[in-house]
């Protein structure tokens, strides 16, 4: 990337953000108000990266840190349904469709315990590798591999 173009990274990877911001809050409107807080930070601390990978791997540390921090907040309570969530879902990105014809396996994914939930989305929603996990993460790749084959177990043994 040669120069700070705000605007086409907002495009590219909002649904992303959105949907790493919607594993931690579990409701719409606190995944909104973190996605929005994100991509505030992006403006406020313009970024220059050679390549649009290595800025949607910040946005992702950034909004992962964002909704832990908001998430420590003692006044958090407990958060909306899924279904509640899609109904109230305004219906911008097409991608949500592909989300509803697997909604069980992504609720599954989605229930997950954090540490297993966001690998698992980087892993098989956004096609990461483990290595690139285990950096965008800060931890080993193969922590990011055990915490993959965990999830894996956990998610067969609710499925079956």
């Amino acid at each position: 990337m040669e120069k700070f173009e705000p605007e086409r990274i907002y495009q590219l990877y909002f649904d992303t953000i959105y949907k790493i911001c919607f594993l931690y809050m579990k409701n719409h409107a606190d995944a909104q108000d973190m996605t929005q807080e994100t991509f505030c930070r992006m403006l406020r601390h313009p970024f220059r990266y050679e390549t649009d990978e290595k800025a949607k791997a910040w946005l992702i540390v950034t909004a992962s840190n964002l909704c832990k921090n908001h998430l420590k907040k003692w006044w958090m309570k407990k958060s909306v349904s899924y279904e509640d969530t899609m109904e109230q879902s305004d219906g911008r990105s097409e991608k949500y469709a592909e989300y509803e014809r697997n909604k069980e396996l992504y609720l599954s994914v989605m229930n997950l315990e954090e540490k297993y939930a966001l690998p698992t989305y980087l892993y098989y929603y956004e096609g990461y590798k483990t290595a690139e996990i285990a950096q965008i993460l800060n931890t080993k790749q193969s922590t990011i591999q055990t915490r993959l084959a965990e999830a894996r177990k956990i998610l067969k043994m609710e499925l079956t």
